[in-house]
């Protein structure tokens, strides 16, 4: 509970104020705050509501019945003995209850069937919401790592800035000596002012994607924040070992192969229409009329009722015929859609897995780029302090040194876009 209430501060936050939101923290809080999870939620709550024994037939249903008729009436009779009755305001009632009790024993095995496929809804129901949170999860991933990758590339062009500043300084300093020329000068403010304009691009970049990140939290649009600027990566199984676990543990798979299930249950329950359907039923009524004129003045009857009901349709335009037909239909595409999701995911773990391997070397590659374009950075800034560079020198340093840090964010957020993908088909994303 503690932890709602942190996430809840961190998202709700006053506007001006600035919250550092960890990954973490972010998932918990779409998952909390998703309209789709709830939507999901909700579903997954009501598949779970009709798995029940009573709704697939197994139990008796159980009628406590009451009426009652009052009337004053004018009657007039004329019998065969020769005896007559003419009389006005004649008080009659009529009351009558019951409690009836209709027991299904056997249907053609049709309510062991439906319990079946009662279950299968369920736990179709949990796939569904499994892969929405999943889903979720994915999207959110991906949006907060958008901000990481933003906020890094920032601080690169920040480092950029600052040489840039320092060599406003030294090429002020060379010309007060008179050892400088203004071209130098002038070039370290244009570039200066290249990277300031660059910086504000993506700076309304980043703001972007805050935004998109507080629009998938469903958070205030004006909440201010700053992120957990580094990438973390998971390791990764084999091809093999991802190929071997996607039928057992990919949702949408799974949720295709029950569908599968729910579709043959069906196809049972339509088959239990061939079968006789036995009924037992029992009564206890009670009934009471009588009449102030008449033949009967006054009747009444209590007690017992059993008995038994035995159906069995033999012939009904072969619409049962037709329905299984028709389900077979169902059930077959089900199996084919199957077919389909398994071969998609294949092919798409085998295209993830190749983007994923390629991904982690240019990461290690620029990785390695970005060392050697920081050395070389600093070396000419030493050399220019020195007097021993120029200003092309120090400037094609930078340029090589900003395309690095490009060239390494870029691949830092490929390669999470890509063990993303992966562990959504392998269905780890959840854990």
């Amino acid at each position: 509970m503690r932890n709602h209430f942190l996430i809840l501060f961190l998202l709700i936050s006053i506007a001006g104020s600035s919250q550092t939101l960890t990954y973490q923290a972010v998932v918990e809080a779409a998952l909390k705050n998703n309209f789709d999870i709830q939507i999901a939620k909700n579903n997954a709550t009501i598949a779970e509501t009709q798995n029940t024994y009573g709704n697939a037939g197994f139990l008796p249903r159980l009628d406590l019945i009451a009426s009652g008729n009052f009337a004053n009436n004018a009657t007039r009779q004329e019998f065969s003995s020769g005896l007559s009755v003419d009389k006005s305001g004649v008080n009659s009632s009529n009351v009558s209850a019951g409690a009836y009790l209709n027991w299904t024993i056997f249907d053609g095995m049709k309510m062991f069937a439906t319990k079946q496929r009662l279950e299968y809804l369920e736990e179709s129901g949990q796939l569904s919401l499994k892969l929405q949170i999943e889903n979720t999860i994915q999207d959110v991933t991906l949006a907060y790592f958008q901000v990481v990758k933003q906020e890094q590339l920032i601080k690169g062009i920040l480092s950029a800035k600052a040489v840039s500043e320092e060599r406003i300084k030294i090429a002020e300093k060379k010309q007060a000596l008179g050892s400088g020329s203004n071209v130098e000068l002038l070039q370290a403010k244009l570039d200066l002012n290249a990277q300031k304009a660059n910086l504000i691009t993506q700076r309304n970049l980043l703001n972007q994607y805050k935004g998109d990140l507080l629009i998938l939290l469903k958070s205030d649009p004006y909440s201010t924040f700053t992120v957990d600027s580094v990438f973390a990566f998971t390791e990764i199984k084999s091809a093999e070992e991802i190929k071997a676990n996607i039928e057992k543990t990919n949702t949408a798979m799974l949720l295709a192969q029950k569908n599968v299930s729910v579709a043959n249950q069906y196809v049972k329950e339509l088959r239990a229409q061939y079968l006789p359907k036995l009924d037992i039923g029992a009564s206890y009524q009670f009934g009471r009329s009588q009449s102030t004129a008449g033949l009967a003045l006054y009747n009444q009857n209590q007690g017992l009722n059993y008995g038994f009901t035995f159906t069995w349709n033999l012939f009904n335009g072969l619409n049962t015929s037709n329905q299984i037909k028709v389900a077979k239909l169902d059930l077959e595409n089900n199996s084919l859609y199957v077919e389909s999701t398994k071969y998609m995911l294949f092919s798409g773990a085998n295209i993830a897995y190749t983007r994923w391997l390629g991904d982690k070397e240019m990461l290690a590659l620029e990785e390695e780029n970005i060392k050697l374009a920081e050395e070389s950075m600093k070396i000419t800034t030493e050399r220019m302090r020195l007097g021993l560079g120029n200003y092309l020198e120090i400037k094609e340093s930078q340029k090589t040194y900003e395309e690095a840090i490009t060239r390494l964010v870029n691949a830092r957020f490929n390669l999470k876009v890509s063990e993303t993908e992966l562990r959504k088909l392998t269905g780890e994303l959840l854990k």
